[in-house]
């Protein structure tokens, strides 16, 4: 029992030892995610995260509120990166005061009454040559449930990236998602949506912008949502990054 006891306390020194520590924060002036605007006015985000197991696996926080307190996000996010390949996990629970769920129960787990979701993703990077990323994400627990909360409807958003251009300190990405729940429950209603179908198709410009030695990557996108016939523009700046 206590060889046991030692082995797994220095298992956790090597991981203490060998990861790292990161932060980060933007500023934009909305929230976008997946075709939605989550928020409007100005936004600060910020992801604290720990990577360690040589880059391989990443545990952190991240959050998020406008300047009017009426938008707060906080989440918990586990991911397991490999060359290419990604896995996450995400655990989502937004409080925001106009929320029309469960926003007062951080803690509260049950299928039933919970305000918070689970999402898994799952992407590959393609090589330098052809650098497409191609992502699959399923909301696997939590408020995406049917009209009688008996069952999940596992709603999935299903996302291609490519950056279109890269020169110096300019890049273009462009991306396209469309989103289904793969248990329709006796209709087409998603998380994203009403019915199954395009909701995300965006144009993404990148410029890392210096001034004197401090470097501020500023970026531009706007976004689509077809399924939903609105558009948005977000313009963003990343303020810290360690």
């Amino acid at each position: 029992m206590f060889r046991r006891l030692v082995l797994c306390l220095t298992l956790l020194s090597s991981i203490a030892t060998y990861g790292q520590l990161h932060m980060e924060a933007n500023l934009r002036n909305n929230h976008l995610w997946r075709g939605i605007e989550v928020a409007d006015g100005l936004v600060l985000t910020s992801d604290v995260n720990y990577t360690f197991l040589n880059g391989l696996v990443t545990f952190g926080f991240w959050g998020g509120t406008n300047t009017e307190g009426v938008y707060k996000e906080f989440n918990n996010h586990l991911s397991v990166q490999y060359k290419g390949f990604s896995f996450a996990l995400w655990d989502t629970y937004n409080f925001s005061k106009n929320a029309t769920y469960n926003n007062e129960e951080f803690f509260n787990y049950s299928a039933h009454s919970t305000g918070r979701f689970l999402d898994a993703i799952v992407s590959y990077r393609f090589g330098e040559k052809f650098p497409l990323l191609v992502s699959w994400a399923t909301v696997i627990f939590g408020r995406d449930r049917n009209e009688d909360n008996t069952s999940n409807k596992y709603s999935t958003f299903c996302y291609l990236e490519y950056p279109v251009y890269k020169q110096d300190k300019w890049r273009v990405d462009v991306g396209l998602g469309g989103a289904f729940a793969l248990k329709q429950c006796g209709s087409e209603s998603n998380f994203y949506g009403d019915t199954s179908g395009i909701v995300h198709a965006t144009i993404s410009v990148g410029y890392d912008l210096a001034i004197g030695g401090y470097e501020l990557p500023v970026n531009i996108s706007t976004v689509w949502n077809p399924q939903a016939d609105r558009a948005f523009f977000q313009i963003g700046v990343r303020l810290v990054s360690f």
